[in-house]
């Protein structure tokens, strides 16, 4: 699992971030997290082919979620990509991209399907290959309109091979251990069947990964998720800030999600979506570095504050590589 971090600011973009679009690529293919204005020109600045995106997770209809969408997929016609897409978001999403796409005469090449949910939450995806299976459930949040969070839970994966276990049943080296570490029982010379329980360790946890949506009660979206092997989750503000704030218009603070997060067992926090007062590291005046260390009196786990093109890895052990 690859997340890539296409815009980390909220509301409005600053010259060093975009607003909220984040990637993630499993093999060929890769799915959107948001697309705010603009986010098609930083796809440009990766290796992504936007031919390979399969399905677009709106959380919400705030415009820095949502207003690059329907240039991108103008641009994924334009492209000559023909695969289907799906876009899953709340009610009105449907009526927004059917009017902005009639009004403006944009005609696609490609199926497109919109699939507004239900504001209670539901499973869009159910997988359950044994090999790169996965279930994404759809998650209500806490926020001024309707958002959604989404939960990706991988299926487990069988035990590592016990290769001398192997060669000791009278399995040869080769394609039938292919077989097995897929978890199919193998067929040796004499006619005896080796089960893969019988060379395979302990099955492998599928990872967990939970990304939010704008959100002010990040300890109920842990609650339900579960102990996540990551977390990815909004913090707009840090508490001095939100004190001297009437109400906290629908965001969390550094110190909400880092004490939920730890809480509720996530065992890696990124955090993202950054309100334009907090400059780079190290500058003057309020900076990137207030809800940094915010978040690290809460959470003692690793910590990552995104910035726009910045590469996470979720390895397969379920810890959490940065770049």
């Amino acid at each position: 699992m690859e997340l890539t971090f296409l815009g980390t600011s909220s509301g409005a973009p600053t010259m060093q971030r975009n607003v909220t679009g984040l990637v993630l690529r499993r093999g060929a293919t890769w799915d959107l997290f948001d697309c705010g204005e603009a986010t098609q020109h930083q796809i440009l600045r990766t290796s992504l082919s936007i031919s390979k995106l399969r399905r677009v997770f709106i959380s919400h209809l705030h415009g820095d979620h949502c207003f690059g969408l329907f240039g991108l997929l103008g641009s994924r016609s334009m492209d000559g990509c023909t695969e289907p897409l799906t876009v899953f978001g709340p009610k009105g999403l449907k009526p927004m991209v059917e009017t902005v796409l009639e009004l403006s005469d944009t005609h696609l090449n490609f199926p497109l399907e919109i699939r507004e949910l239900s504001e209670h939450g539901e499973r869009l995806v159910e997988d359950s290959s044994r090999l790169g299976g996965e279930t994404i459930d759809a998650l209500p949040l806490s926020h001024r309109v309707t958002s959604f969070g989404w939960h990706i839970v991988e299926a487990d994966r069988p035990g590592v091979l016990d290769a001398a276990a192997a060669r000791a049943a009278g399995v040869p080296e080769g394609p039938l251990f292919g077989a097995l570490q897929r978890g199919e029982a193998v067929e040796v010379d004499g006619g005896w069947k080796v089960q893969p329980k019988d060379v395979l360790g302990p099955t492998r946890r599928g990872r967990r990964l939970v990304i939010g949506g704008d959100n002010n009660a990040p300890s109920a979206l842990f609650e339900r998720t579960g102990g996540a092997d990551l977390a990815v989750h909004e913090a707009t503000f840090t508490e001095s800030v939100l004190a001297k704030m009437p109400n906290d218009r629908g965001h969390s603070t550094a110190a909400r999600v880092a004490h939920a997060a730890t809480t509720h067992g996530v065992r890696s926090l990124v955090l993202t979506h950054f309100s334009a007062r907090y400059g780079a590291k190290g500058s003057s005046g309020q900076s990137i570095d207030e809800v940094r260390d915010e978040a690290r009196q809460h959470f003692a786990g690793p910590l990552h504050l995104a910035e726009d093109f910045d590469r996470v890895v979720v390895a397969t052990d379920g810890s959490m590589v940065t770049s």
